[in-house]
């Protein structure tokens, strides 16, 4: 299934989630900072960058050394031109993110879920190794911003529509199936309708823990949300995991 690779191409990507704003970018590099601390000396790979809203907030707060990847030439090509608008010089470079650039950095972060994308518990679980083989080993750190899978079990919102200010009609459908969270979307305009899907592994924490376990790190935090509360497996909306070696 390469659902991503079709998906983060298109302009419709950016329609869906445009309410996925800098203010959620900041939000969550104010917890990484709270957690632990502000070093703007830090080395930082953004894993599955997308537009560079994370990698920009990083530049924005005195990070010099800042590189994003991702999989998808339209995103990259937004936040290229996006950070040299703000005359920020972060790299963004195209690539699966398997397959991490051979450098070391202090700091590896992967947001907004940009994870459980692949059919196989390996393809995904090796991000995780692959990163790690990758963290300097002065307690390199790796934050992991996942959705909470339970929560999703309970809240789950089978079908919702909604239309944008420009016009557009965008129609959601989701269900789970075989551990997986699907999502079909159809969204018309005035000339055509388009449907994409979104599929995307449900791993609990004890997943997690097992993946960096086999990767050498050690969880050493969890927050069920953005503002750093305490993950509640049954009423948090979020999993987001530090770890490090």
């Amino acid at each position: 299934m390469t659902w991503y690779k079709d998906w983060f191409q298109e302009a419709n990507y950016r329609v869906v989630y445009e309410h996925r704003d800098e203010g959620e970018a900041e939000a969550m590099i104010d917890l990484i900072e709270r957690t632990i601390g502000h070093r703007p000396e830090r080395r930082v790979l953004d894993v599955g960058c997308g537009s560079g809203r994370h990698s920009i907030s990083f530049a924005k707060r005195g990070y010099h050394d800042v590189t994003g990847i991702d999989l998808s030439p339209t995103l990259l090509t937004e936040a290229r031109e996006q950070a040299a608008r703000l005359q920020f010089p972060i790299q963004f470079i195209e690539r699966d993110m398997r397959d991490i650039p051979d450098e070391k950095y202090d700091l590896a972060v992967n947001l907004f879920t940009s994870f459980g994308y692949f059919d196989s518990n390996e393809d995904n679980a090796a991000v995780i190794t692959n990163v790690s083989k990758h963290l300097a080993s002065n307690n390199g750190w790796l934050v992991i911003d996942f959705l909470n899978s339970q929560w999703v079990r309970n809240h789950l919102v089978e079908h919702d529509e909604r239309a944008t200010p420009n016009g557009m009609h965008i129609e959601q459908t989701r269900w789970i199936e075989d551990g997986r969270i699907e999502k079909r979307l159809l969204i018309r305009n005035s000339v055509e309708a388009k449907e994409y899907i979104e599929s995307v592994r449900l791993f609990d924490l004890a997943d997690f823990r097992v993946m960096f376990e086999s990767a050498g790190l050690t969880l050493r935090h969890i927050f069920g949300t953005y503002l750093g509360n305490e993950f509640n497996p049954d009423t948090s909306p979020r999993l987001i995991m530090f770890s490090s070696l």
